[in-house]
């Protein structure tokens, strides 16, 4: 979990808490150092005196942070202080480390008026190869006490890529008893007048195709003791369809793959899952897949 000093980024305190109690893991807090701005030609010594409190208060910041998370929960705490640029040390730490889950807000220390997303997070989802739970602070609002998943939303665009999603959403599923909820969202195409082809004739073929699709999935997924529903809602924009049905009170989470049809050469981050990630109000898990893996000959694509 990324640290910066700021309550904005410990506002995902309580959602790392509550999955590592459920998965009987650890917690690993992780703050970059950040050297201080250069103003005019201080002495060397001046300058050295600086570096070291402020280094000091760094780890003094992280370990009071754990101690008092240790002391709370009773969750196993450890933290450390990496330096370079804040992107790139964590994501060689995360790289060297056996870090299964990156837990972090979408906005750190220059709160909503800075997001992460466009910087730090963006550049992690865009390379780290574990998953990542973002949560999206509010201004002014402290971390929860707890948090309550009642379903978890996958959309799914019917690649192989999207589908890399399953296994970190069914992993938190497990963990936190909660419903799955698989969605191909379709979006209507309207044929001019001259196409002669019937623009609802069309949709509903596509519908029936997602239905196929998600049953198939589902039907997998609950003989694994799952429970399972599928959805497949009509919107003009995917994203716009996804974040209105996520504000149901009983969607806890959004859990989506950052590539799907276009693969690694269009990533869906900088379109749906980013504005997924800006948007919703509720965590987002997303996963970047390496590859997509081959389907059978007999396998619809």
């Amino acid at each position: 979990m990324p640290l910066d000093g700021s309550s904005f980024a410990e506002q995902a305190l309580t959602f790392a808490i509550e999955i590592a109690q459920a998965a009987q893991a650890s917690v690993r807090l992780a703050l970059v150092h950040q050297a201080p701005p250069h103003h005019g030609r201080d002495p060397e010594e001046h300058a050295t005196q600086t570096l070291l409190a402020l280094r000091k208060g760094e780890r003094s910041y992280l370990k009071a942070v754990a101690a008092r998370v240790q002391e709370l929960t009773g969750t196993r705490v450890t933290a450390v202080t990496l330096k370079g640029t804040v992107a790139s040390a964590l994501r060689d730490h995360i790289d060297r480390t056996s870090v299964d889950l990156v837990v972090m807000t979408t906005h750190g220390r220059g709160g909503l008026e800075r997001a992460w997303v466009g910087s730090v997070a963006d550049a992690l989802v865009r390379t780290v190869s574990v998953p990542m739970f973002l949560v999206r602070p509010a201004e002014g609002t402290p971390a929860a006490a707890g948090f309550k998943v009642f379903r978890i939303l996958i959309p799914l665009d019917g690649s192989t890529l999207s589908e890399q999603i399953i296994p970190p959403a069914v992993a938190l599923a497990r963990l936190l008893g909660a419903e799955l909820s698989l969605v191909r969202l379709v979006e209507p195409i309207d044929f001019p007048p001259e196409v002669g082809e019937n623009d609802s004739r069309v949709t509903a073929l596509m519908q029936d195709q997602a239905t196929d699709y998600l049953d198939s999935l589902a039907g997998t997924l609950r003989s694994e003791g799952l429970r399972v529903t599928t959805t497949i809602p009509v919107a003009p924009s995917v994203a716009s369809g996804l974040l209105d049905l996520a504000r149901d009170p009983g969607v806890g989470m959004i859990a989506l793959a950052t590539h799907g049809r276009g693969g690694l050469r269009r990533a869906l981050l900088g379109s749906v899952a980013d504005k997924i990630i800006r948007g919703a109000q509720v965590p987002v898990l997303v996963y970047r897949p390496k590859s997509a893996p081959k389907r059978s000959p007999d396998t619809d694509t």
